[in-house]
C-alpha cells in the first residue's frame, strides 16, 4: 500500500499535511484488518507529492506538474513490479482530477508491461458523491477532528459557509480565480468528530474490500468516467 498525497493548503484551520495524514492512517487500518485474515501488507513510505491545480496559488500547496507526477509514479511502480510485487494499492486522499489522471496513466502503463495489478480505490468512492466534494469543508474537517483533533485550529467553529458554482471548464481554474480567498469550500463549522469517525471507517472499509478483491483477482481496475475522459494536456 502506497500513501500518495501532496502537501496542500486546507483553509485556515487544517494542516497542509491533511491528505498525507489521512492516507497514511487508512493504510495502517487496512493493514491491520488484513493481518487478521493472515494477509501480510507492507506500507510504503508516504509519497508526499502531487498535483494541486485548484490550490496551487496558496502558500503550503506544493504542486508538481501532472506529467512529471505520472513519470515518477510509473518509475516507482515499475521498481516494485521488477522486485516481484504482484498487488499494489495506491491510497490518495488528495482527489484533484489531474493528480488522479496522472497516477492512473502510470498504473495502466506498468500493468501492460508487468504481471502486476495496481489499484486506486478512493477516486471511485469520491466521484460517486459518497464523501462530499468540499475541500476542507465539514467532511474533511470532521475526519481530522476524529484522527488528529490537536491539529485542527479552533477557528473552524467560526468559519463562514463558502459556496461556488462550477462550470464544465472550471477544472482549469484555481480557487483564487473562483473568488475563494481562504482555500476552503463548504461549512467547516458543522464538522463533528463522530461524523469523521463514520467517514473514516467507510474509507477504510472500502480500501479493505478492494484489497481483498485485488488479491483474489476479482476487482475491476478502473477510473471514474470524469477522470478517464479528462485530457492531461488541459491541466492548469
Amino acid at each position: 500500500m502506497i500513501p500518495f498525497s501532496p502537501l496542500e493548503a486546507h483553509g485556515p484551520h487544517l494542516p497542509i499535511g491533511t491528505d498525507v495524514m489521512v492516507s497514511r492512517r487508512i493504510c495502517e487500518e487496512v493493514a491491520s484488518n488484513l493481518s487478521k485474515e493472515g494477509i501480510t501488507t507492507l506500507i510504503y513510505p508516504p509519497q508526499i507529492i502531487g498535483y494541486c491545480g485548484y490550490t496551487k496559488d496558496f502558500p503550503g500547496s506544493i504542486s508538481v506538474d501532472a506529467r512529471t507526477l505520472s513519470k515518477v509514479s510509473y518509475d516507482m511502480l515499475e521498481s516494485l513490479a521488477r522486485q516481484g510485487f504482484k498487488h499494489i494499492m495506491i491510497v490518495s486522499f488528495h482527489l484533484d482530477p489531474f493528480h488522479l489522471k496522472a497516477i492512473h496513466i502510470s498504473m495502466r502503463k506498468v500493468m501492460r508491461k508487468y504481471k502486476v495489478k495496481v489499484m486506486e480505490p478512493l477516486s471511485t468512492l469520491y466521484y460517486s458523491g459518497a464523501l462530499g466534494s468540499e475541500h476542507a469543508g465539514k467532511e474533511e474537517t470532521s475526519i481530522m477532528l476524529h484522527l488528529h483533533p490537536e491539529l485542527v485550529d479552533e477557528i473552524y467553529r467560526s468559519l463562514k459557509k463558502v459556496e461556488t458554482r462550477f462550470s464544465l471548464l472550471d477544472f482549469r481554474r484555481s480557487f483564487e480565480d473562483l473568488g475563494i480567498s481562504d482555500c476552503y469550500l463548504g461549512e467547516p463549522s458543522l464538522a463533528d468528530p463522530e461524523m469523521g469517525k463514520k467517514l473514516f471507517e467507510r474509507l477504510v472499509d472500502e480500501c479493505t474490500r478492494s484489497a481483498k478483491r485485488l488479491i483474489r483477482g476479482e476487482d475491476k481496475i478502473d477510473i471514474p468516467r470524469k477522470i478517464k475522459l479528462l485530457p492531461l494536456f488541459l491541466r492548469r
